[in-house]
């Protein structure tokens, strides 16, 4: 691809930025959102699942955090991951490009761990706003109700 010539079908960080925004703005049909951003709806509806962003209309309250959940390795997954890698660094006759792939699973393994954490607290937090919004819901029909 030509540094002059756009290619339409390429997300620059500005459209993707557009496409959430609209989402969040509650516009859920992949077809209204195609219209809106000039793109075709399969194309929309996966960008928005590869940056985890919940499409279609949904009967029950779906999170992007439920959305991005589902894949993520557990706490145990990572240490196990963390723990081979860290057995196979202490095997002699090991060649270099083996032992530089080996300290960034490491690395990666303990960044992803911290990063996890962070997410795992996002995640609960969320769950009790979202159990918040329900009970408020609740109480405003009971009001309603009494009136």
């Amino acid at each position: 691809m030509s540094d002059n010539i756009p290619n339409k079908y390429y997300w620059t960080s500005e459209k993707q930025a557009e496409l959430v925004e609209l989402r969040k703005k509650s516009v859920t049909d992949p077809a209204v959102l195609a219209k809106e951003m000039s793109r075709q709806p399969l194309g929309i509806q996966r960008k928005l699942e590869r940056v985890g962003v919940v499409v279609g209309s949904q009967k029950s309250k779906t999170t992007t955090t439920v959305a991005l959940g589902k894949n993520l390795l557990t706490h145990e997954e990572a240490l196990k991951g963390l723990a081979m890698a860290l057995e196979l660094l202490r095997q002699p006759r090991q060649d270099s490009l083996e032992l530089q792939g080996l300290r960034i699973l490491v690395d990666a393994v303990q960044v992803y761990d911290s990063v996890l954490e962070k997410f795992v607290r996002w995640a609960e937090n969320e769950k009790r706003l979202l159990e918040m919004d329900k009970r408020i819901a609740e109480l405003q029909k009971a009001q309603k109700i009494q009136s």
